[in-house]
């Protein structure tokens, strides 16, 4: 689908079903892991999407991003929005158990990305419905293929539960003591300058792509950019 952050929207209902065994932000690290690849490099290969890959490179890939995230992105995060949730790691059982569940969840969520690919693309991730997903559907005049409707549609109609799911998520963790002013200063000033880097970043990428190409496949650059 376009919008890699969609397939995360798994991740809080595979929560649900094995009783927060795994921990929520490996699993949604997971649900994108096969995408995460091709955003940060310019090989077209598509070794990350088979099921061969789910091990190798994907849960290293998975691996990867996790350090990121609990290192460095979730203690300023949580830190900055005012939200307390310990992850419970006193002793070295509780932190092999953590590691455990965490490159489980990474390959339950990448297995999660590789089925619904495999219900909504034409191509070798296809395991059924072949025929189904390429028929030609007409929409507002023009004709489309049933799995590129799937891809944008479904990837768009994940967002709002994920805005919901992160509200929720901030409600129930979100800590008493009100953040004090310089730290929502910087906080604001910090969410100001990823949004105009990442702008900045959206820009000069389209800015080499002439209008033809961007209309012959806006399905890959919308997912690239």
């Amino acid at each position: 689908m376009p919008f890699t952050l969609s397939h995360a929207v798994l991740a809080s209902p595979i929560s649900y079903l094995t009783r927060n065994r795994f921990p929520v932000a490996a699993l949604a690290i997971g649900c994108m892991v096969p995408d995460l690849y091709r955003l940060f490099s310019q090989d077209s290969s598509s070794t990350t999407h088979l099921w061969s890959s789910l091990i190798y490179p994907n849960l290293w890939i998975g691996l990867g991003f996790c350090a990121l995230w609990y290192f460095i992105y979730r203690p300023v995060i949580y830190r900055l929005t005012g939200i307390q949730h310990e992850l419970k790691m006193h002793d070295f059982f509780a932190v092999f158990k953590f590691f455990v569940g965490m490159c489980l969840a990474l390959i339950v969520g990448t297995a999660t990305h590789l089925i619904w690919d495999g219900l909504t693309h034409v191509d070798f991730r296809t395991f059924a419905f072949h025929d189904f997903l390429n028929q030609k559907l007409l929409v507002f005049g023009h004709s489309y293929p049933l799995h590129r409707l799937l891809q944008i549609g479904t990837s768009f109609l994940a967002l709002p539960f994920l805005l919901w799911m992160s509200l929720h998520y901030y409600q129930t963790h979100r800590q008493y003591l009100t953040v004090s002013t310089p730290i929502k200063i910087a906080g604001s000033g910090l969410l100001g300058l990823s949004l105009m880097t990442g702008g900045l970043s959206v820009w000069d990428y389209m800015r080499y792509i002439p209008a033809e190409v961007w209309q012959a496949d806006l399905y890959y650059f919308s997912g690239r950019s």
